[in-house]
């Protein structure tokens, strides 16, 4: 047999594709001489450039080890070799190669196993996040066909595909949701420590980083809880027209009732005010509008506003409107507005 075909043959039995009659050649292969100086050509060629050479630094255990492993796959039917002659399987030299071949081997299987289960894990877990910009509103349909108004300045994240059991997504801003009822999949929205608990309604969360958190509910029954030290609290069970504020800081709740039609407005993009600071309206439309609102005078932005607005319409337009109510002076230019009070005539 040719130089060329032995590499070839050795090579075929290290992929683990040899017929046991080519399991026998290599085994003859293994006994002669030369068998060194064919190992080391194919290590040169294959292996040497993909492995450290402090990885070659098995301990005496682990060589025992591999060399029961080899032993048993090459040579379980062999015969004991002669003590005058030992075979080049049975040299120091050969049990170098065999750990490194036998580290690649399992490597590569190890990491074909760990590939397969991230990739169970990854389609398990996979997930989706949606983010909007200022001034810009989405409307996302989740894997149950719930419905979800994501405003400006918001962030969504959801599976791919809810589990058996259960429906989660994550927030981070204000949302309007219409879930789909399903009695056996709880639906939860989580907003920090705090989770928002339905099997089937609708209701909008506001819950911007660094403020307290709202959930107004609009239809059906909402249930509010905070999660803290591994313990559930209660915070409240909502029905329609009824609200809560929820202040992490303080770890207080304020309780109302709220318009209904307010609620399912907001959605539509009409914005109710009532008695709302200048300076809190403001943010809202900085993110509805995409554009800088400054109120010069402290204490204009203290000031209580009730007005209706519809955002189908420019800021220019809403700007008159708000100006009118809150009885202000304002200048826009560009994404820039200005606010200040407005200079009174003297006679």
């Amino acid at each position: 047999m040719s130089l060329e075909n032995q590499k070839a043959l050795i090579k075929k039995y290290l992929d683990g594709q040899c017929s046991p009659e080519e399991l026998k050649q290599v085994r003859a292969i293994l006994k002669k001489d030369d068998a060194q100086q064919l190992f080391d050509q194919i290590w040169d060629e294959e292996w040497a450039h993909q492995i450290n050479p402090q990885q070659n630094n098995a301990t005496s255990q682990q060589q025992q080890r591999w060399k029961q492993m080899l032993d048993q796959r090459i040579f379980e039917d062999a015969s004991a070799p002669t003590p005058q002659i030992k075979p080049f399987y049975q040299h120091n030299q050969f049990w170098r190669y065999a750990a490194v071949w036998l580290v690649l081997i399992l490597g590569v299987a190890f990491w074909q196993v760990s590939s397969k289960k991230e990739t169970t894990v990854e389609q398990t877990f996979a997930f989706t996040e949606m983010q909007n910009p200022k001034g810009q509103r989405t409307q996302i349909i989740l894997p149950d066909s719930s419905i979800v108004y994501l405003g400006a300045m918001s962030k969504i994240r959801f599976a791919k595909k809810f589990a058996s059991n259960i429906r989660e997504v994550a927030l981070e801003g204000e949302a309007f949701f219409e879930v789909t009822k399903n009695p056996k999949k709880p639906f939860i929205i989580h907003t920090g420590n705090i989770s928002t608990q339905v099997l089937g309604t609708s209701f909008k969360i506001d819950a911007f980083a660094g403020q307290p958190i709202k959930v107004l509910v609009s239809t059906g029954k909402v249930r509010v809880d905070r999660h803290i030290n591994h313990q559930i609290q209660p915070i409240a069970m909502l029905l329609p027209g009824e609200m809560v504020t929820w202040n992490e800081n303080t770890a207080k709740k304020v309780l109302a009732n709220v318009d209904v039609t307010e609620v399912t407005g907001w959605k539509d993009g009409k914005l109710h005010f009532d008695e709302t600071k200048l300076a809190d309206i403001a943010k809202i439309l900085e993110r509805w509008y995409n554009v800088n609102i400054e109120i010069v005078n402290p204490t204009l932005a203290k000031r209580l506003i009730k007005v209706n607005l519809t955002t189908n319409i420019s800021i220019v337009k809403i700007m008159n409107i708000l100006s009118v109510a809150g009885d202000f002076h304002y200048q826009i230019n560009g994404k820039e507005i200005h606010i200040n009070n407005k200079e009174r005539k003297t006679m």
